[in-house]
C-alpha cells in the first residue's frame, strides 16, 4: 500500500468539523463516499468508518466520536451533489442507520462498469486496475473497524478506496457518454434507492421464505405474523434473522399449525428459543387460526406450467441475444424474476403487461421485443384452435 499515491486523509472527530466539512461538501458537484462496518453477529451494519474524496482530498469521519449527523444528512440528500459509491446496498443501510436518510442522487460505478461493457458484477479492486491499471490490495477487508485506535494499514486501504473511487467516476461516466448510456445508470440507481426503501417495509417479508408458495391462505398468514414476529425481535435484539429463528422452522410452524411446544421442537426451532418465546410463538398461531377468513392472503404464485416454462425459456434467449450484442450481462438487462412476471402477467391468451423492472430504458432495449415475442406466442396457440376445431367440423 506505501507505493500508492493516496493523499494524507484530515480526520473528522466532533460534531463541529464534521459540520464545517459539509458546508464545503455542499458547493462539489460529486463526492466519493465509503463506508467500513461490521456486520458478523449483528441484525444492524455497525459503522465503524466513512470515508469522503472531494476536488480538495480525502476525509475520515470516525462515527464513534459524531452524535449530530443532522449536517451530513443535508449533503446526502443535496439535489445538486452526486453521492459515488461502489455496490453501494450495504453502505445505502449505514448511510440510512447513522443520518436517517438515503444518498440522492446515487451513482454505483459497479453497475457503471457493468453497463461500460467491462464485465458483470466486479469488485473494486477489479474495477480499479480495468479503469485506472492501479492495483489495489484487499488485505484490510475484514478488518474490526470498531477498535481504536485503527492500523496505519486500515487507514491507508480506506483512503485508497475512497481516493480511487473520486477518480473513477469521471472516466467511467465518460465511457458511458460514448456509449449513449448515461441515463441507463442514473435510471438504475433510482431504482436502488428505491428498492432499498421497500426493504424497509416488513410487511411481504413472508414471500422470500422458500417454497412460501406451497402454503395455503390461512397458512400464509400464520408465516406472515411469525415473520413479522421475528423481524420485529432480530431488530430489538440487533442480531441475525437466523439467530431468532431460521425460514425452514418458521414455515414448517404455519404449514402444521403448531399448538405444543414440543412440535415447535420438531418443527425446528431451537430450545433456547422454546424457552424464551415458545408461548409467544404458540400464541401467534392460535391468534391467526381464530382470524377471520377476509384477512388471509392471496396464495402466492405456483411454478410456472411446462409451456409458460418454454415461453420463459424463450425470453431468457433473446434477453441473452439482445445482452450480447450490448455488451452488458443478461441479468442486468432482464433478471429472471422479471421475465416470469412478464409471461404471468397474460398467459396464455394475453395481453401481456412489462413489469415495471423492464419500463424505463430498458423498454426500448428489450421490453417491447419480449412482448412481441409473448403476443406471437399467442397468435400460435389461436391458429392451432382454428385448425383443430375446422378438422373436427
Amino acid at each position: 500500500m506505501g507505493k500508492l499515491k493516496i493523499p494524507q486523509p484530515v480526520w473528522i472527530t466532533s460534531d463541529e468539523t464534521l459540520s464545517d466539512a459539509c458546508q464545503r461538501w455542499l458547493t462539489e458537484p460529486y463526492l466519493a463516499v465509503d463506508t467500513e462496518f461490521i456486520r458478523t453477529t449483528t441484525f444492524y451494519p455497525e459503522a465503524g468508518l466513512v470515508q469522503i474524496a472531494d476536488s480538495t482530498g480525502c476525509t475520515l469521519i470516525d462515527p464513534l466520536q459524531i452524535r449530530d449527523w443532522t449536517p451530513f444528512a443535508e449533503v446526502l440528500q443535496h439535489p445538486l451533489v452526486v453521492k459515488v459509491f461502489h455496490a453501494c446496498a450495504e453502505d445505502l443501510e449505514v448511510c440510512r442507520r447513522l443520518t436517517g436518510v438515503m444518498p440522492s442522487p446515487l451513482a454505483d460505478t459497479q453497475l457503471g462498469g457493468a453497463f461500460a461493457g467491462l464485465g458483470g458484477v466486479m469488485g473494486f479492486q477489479r474495477l480499479v486496475k480495468e479503469v485506472l491499471n492501479i492495483n489495489l490490495p484487499k488485505e484490510e477487508t475484514r478488518s474490526d473497524w470498531l477498535k481504536r485506535p485503527l492500523r496505519e494499514e486500515q487507514v491507508e486501504y480506506a483512503v485508497a478506496d475512497v481516493h480511487y473511487l473520486y477518480r473513477l467516476y469521471p472516466k467511467l461516466m465518460s465511457m458511458l457518454k460514448k456509449l449513449g448510456r448515461q441515463n441507463w445508470l442514473s435510471e438504475d440507481c433510482d431504482q436502488l434507492l428505491l428498492g432499498a426503501e421497500k426493504s424497509e417495509k416488513a410487511g411481504a417479508y413472508y414471500r422470500r421464505v422458500k417454497m412460501a408458495w406451497k402454503l395455503r391462505p390461512q397458512e400464509l398468514l400464520v408465516l406472515q405474523h411469525l415473520v413479522l414476529w421475528r423481524e420485529e425481535e432480530a431488530r430489538e435484539r440487533n442480531v441475525p434473522r437466523n439467530k431468532v429463528v431460521d425460514d425452514n422452522a418458521l414455515w414448517n410452524i404455519a404449514r402444521f399449525k403448531s399448538r405444543h411446544r414440543e412440535q415447535l421442537a420438531k418443527a425446528g426451532v431451537s430450545p433456547a428459543i422454546i424457552r424464551e418465546d415458545g408461548d409467544t410463538l404458540l400464541n401467534i398461531v392460535d391468534e391467526v387460526m381464530a382470524a377471520d377468513k377476509n384477512a388471509w392472503p392471496k396464495q402466492l404464485d405456483r411454478p410456472l406450467s411446462p409451456q409458460a416454462g418454454q415461453w420463459l425459456k424463450l425470453l431468457k434467449e433473446a434477453v441473452a441475444s439482445k445482452a450480447e450484442m450490448l455488451g452488458i450481462p443478461p441479468e442486468l438487462l432482464a433478471r429472471k424474476k422479471a421475465l416470469e412476471s412478464l409471461v404471468r402477467s397474460g398467459f396464455p391468451n394475453g395481453p401481456f403487461r412489462l413489469p415495471d423492472s423492464l419500463s424505463g430504458w430498458r423498454k426500448a432495449e428489450i421490453g417491447d421485443y419480449l412482448i412481441q415475442i409473448l403476443q406471437d406466442q399467442t397468435r400460435v396457440i389461436a391458429l392451432r384452435k382454428v385448425s383443430h376445431d375446422q378438422s373436427i367440423v
